[in-house]
């Protein structure tokens, strides 16, 4: 089992991705927002000003270093507060986790191998291959934020 990702809420999204970026030399991965209430994603090569002078709103940045991927999210969070967790496991253990989750457990989607489940502290917990690429979904679609 692998830590693939880690997805916290910051209060400042832009100076979160400037920092962990220079901290840790991360690589922008990519940037979403919301148009019409889903997300949608920032066109590679727009930049944060691209984003003002549209009018839009960024409330997400993926960075990534190797497979490592920091997802930032938009929003004042508490001490120790993050949005989702994500774990590689091999496609058998993830049967095996998707078995013994309790059949009117937390499962909240499982899209083709792997599973998203709320554990009973609050943290939404993604399980999926640890080869599984972490993409924007809205990009793939041609959800573009603006």
């Amino acid at each position: 089992m692998i830590c693939k990702y880690i997805a916290p809420f910051v209060p400042d999204l832009r100076a979160a991705e400037e920092f962990y970026g220079r901290l840790v030399a991360m690589d922008l991965l990519f940037r979403e927002g919301k148009r019409d209430g889903a997300w949608a994603a920032l066109r590679p090569g727009e930049s944060w000003d691209d984003v003002k002078a549209a009018g839009a709103e960024l409330l997400m940045v993926a960075l990534r270093r190797g497979a490592f991927v920091l997802a930032l999210f938009q929003g004042t969070p508490t001490p120790g507060t993050v949005v989702e967790i994500c774990l590689g496991l091999e496609p058998e253990e993830i049967d095996a986790v998707l078995a013994r989750l309790p059949e009117d457990g937390p499962l909240l989607d499982e899209p083709g191998g792997e599973i998203k489940f709320e554990d009973p502290f609050g943290f939404c917990r993604t399980l999926q291959a640890p080869d599984a690429p972490f993409v924007s979904p809205a990009a793939l679609a041609g959800r573009w934020l603006y």
